[in-house]
């Protein structure tokens, strides 16, 4: 990247680019596939892939139309579940992932990833209330609360500093007003639902496979198989 004066971001829609241009190959690559497959494309996390760049819609467009690939898609979105712990953070990545929803369009499923590491930081009943993202999480945020003590009078706005400077809408009432106005955005759009993923737990794999399975109708694209009317069953005494 460096003979084209590209950083790591830019870099990588370069290299999306170089992609869109050569689906020649990618399409020898997964032609062969039948439908017994189930391909995972492993995605990088860049956000403006999913957000602004239209290669990635393009591409699930290419995947998915009738003709030479015909895949049937899902997008699983990950958010680490240690977002939890800081609301603000939490609801960004939120927007993050509705935003990738309205992009993708496709079949998509909310995921908790990382379970694991908060066991013992969040309750069970509190984590609930993230399943399904409202306003009323901002209400009693415990780190925002302990931001107040801590900053005091002097983590409120300061009326001398203009609103849209970076320090000033980065705290105070001005940060907590841009935290509620996204919340309050997720929330009147009514679309994101997370499910909880725990990779020690062997139960909570299985079930976010068979969402997925519902989400690309796998099943249903399996061919019924017929009884081997030839095969020989041993009779109980």
């Amino acid at each position: 990247m460096e003979e084209v004066g590209l950083g790591p971001n830019g870099g990588l829609i370069y290299c999306f680019e170089f992609l869109m241009e050569n689906l020649d190959w990618l399409t020898e690559a997964l032609d062969s596939l039948t439908e017994e497959y189930l391909i995972i494309i492993d995605m990088p996390g860049q956000i403006e892939l999913y957000t602004h760049i239209p290669i990635l819609p393009t591409l699930v467009k290419f995947l998915s139309q009738s003709g030479a690939l015909d895949i049937r898609l899902a997008a699983v979105y990950l958010l680490e579940a240690t977002f939890v712990v800081d609301r603000a953070k939490f609801f960004a990545g939120t927007l993050s992932a509705m935003s990738a929803m309205l992009m993708l369009e496709v079949p998509h499923i909310n995921v908790l990833s990382k379970m694991d590491l908060i066991k013992d930081q969040v309750k069970k009943k509190d984590l609930k209330r993230f399943l399904t993202p409202d306003v009323a999480l901002l209400d009693d945020d415990p780190l925002e609360r302990s931001r107040r003590i801590t900053e005091g009078p002097e983590g409120e706005d300061d009326e001398s500093v203009p609103p849209d400077e970076k320090s000033q809408v980065m705290k105070g009432a001005s940060f907590r007003r841009l935290n509620r106005a996204v919340a309050g955005l997720i929330e009147s759009f009514s679309m994101i639902n997370y499910l909880k993923l725990d990779v020690t737990d062997e139960d909570s794999v299985g079930g976010i496979l068979s969402h997925i399975d519902d989400c690309i109708q796998y099943h249903e694209a399996q061919d019924p198989k017929e009884p081997d009317d030839e095969q020989e069953y041993d009779e109980a005494d």
